[in-house]
This record gives C-alpha cells, structure tokens and sequence, in this order.
C-alpha cells in the first residue's frame, strides 16, 4: 500500500510540474514578435474571436491607404484568429481578454489597446497627420 502511495504522490508532483511548464510565452516574447522592424512605424494586430470582422477590416485597408504619410506609417497589419492555441497564448500574454481587440505596437511595445476601430483610426490620424 505505501508503494501505490507513493507512486501516487510522485505522479501526481510530475504532472503539477509539467503543467506548470506550458504557461506560454511571456509578453515580452510577444511582443518582439508583434513589434515593427523599424523605427517610428507601427504594426495593427487585431485578434478576433468568432469571425473575422470583414467591414473593419475594410475600413483600416481603406484607411491605410486613404494617405502617403498614414501609408508609410503603418508597415504591418496582421489578424489574429482565436481558434489557435498559440493565438489564445499570444493573446493571453499581452493582456488582451475581449474580443475583438486593436493592439497597436510601435518598437517601443503596445501604444494602444481597443476593442474599437474609431479610436485607433483616431488616433493614428492625430498621431500621423499633425
């Protein structure tokens, strides 16, 4: 019987650590990966939940190329399905909990988090056509 305890016991203490193992990346992993290779510019991430939002996604290709300057500007824009796991860890890592969700990166890390188009159309205009 202490045999089977103890076996227990050890199976049990493996499978604690092991999960403690798959926590997923850390934001600053992340974000090296969202971030923008150069300097000034800045990158659109967008992680969605159901369904890609097919009219916003319109809007901000509309927007980026509605003016040379916003253009220039904006060097990637990525979405972000919810359906795979690395998404979700991604996700999770860099605070995003509602969908949809804006994240606008600069290289320095995240400028703005919103679920709204609007303010970060907003924002960009403000911040690109001074």
């Amino acid at each position: 019987m202490r045999k089977f305890i103890f076996f227990l016991v050890a199976a049990v203490f493996i499978l604690i650590s092991l999960s403690g193992c798959s926590k997923g990346p850390s934001k600053a992993d992340v974000l090296k990966e969202l971030k923008p290779a150069e300097n000034e510019k800045y990158a659109i991430h967008l992680f969605y939940k159901d369904s890609l939002p097919e009219s916003e996604t319109n809007e901000v290709n509309l927007f980026q190329n509605s003016d040379p300057a916003i253009n220039k500007a904006i060097v990637k824009v990525q979405f972000w399905d919810h359906y795979q796991e690395r998404n979700r860890k991604w996700a999770k890592a860099i605070g995003v909990n509602e969908f949809p969700m804006y994240v606008l990166v600069d290289a320095d890390g995240i400028v703005l988090m919103t679920p709204y188009w609007s303010q970060l159309k907003e924002y960009l205009t403000e911040s690109l056509l001074k």
